[in-house]
C-alpha cells in the first residue's frame, strides 16, 4: 500500500519569471532547429522534384487504360448496292 504525500506541490508550480524564461528558451530552440535543416531533407527534396516530373510525365501521355468501343456504323444504301453487284458479277 502506497503512503500518501502530504507535501504540498508549490514546488511544481513556476513563477512569472520561470515561465517566461521557459518560454523564451520554448522559442530560441524552435528558431534555432528551423535554421537548421537536417541533411535528410535535401535528399527528400530531390527525391520529391523527380517524383513530381514522372508524375508530369505520365499526364502529358494522356490517360491509360483500356480504349472505348467505337459502334460498328450501320451499312448504307451505296454499301448494299456494292454488295449486290460484286454478287452480281461473280
Amino acid at each position: 500500500m502506497k503512503a500518501k504525500s502530504t507535501g504540498s506541490r508549490s514546488h511544481l508550480r513556476l513563477s512569472r519569471t520561470d515561465a517566461a524564461s521557459a518560454r523564451d528558451h520554448y522559442h530560441r530552440e524552435k528558431a534555432r532547429r528551423a535554421r537548421q535543416t537536417p541533411p535528410d531533407s535535401e535528399l527528400l527534396a530531390a527525391a520529391k522534384r523527380e517524383y513530381l516530373a514522372l508524375l508530369e510525365a505520365d499526364a502529358a501521355k494522356g490517360k491509360g487504360g483500356r480504349p472505348k468501343k467505337k459502334k460498328a456504323a450501320a451499312p448504307s444504301a451505296t454499301d448494299e448496292l456494292d454488295e449486290e453487284e460484286e454478287a452480281g458479277e461473280e
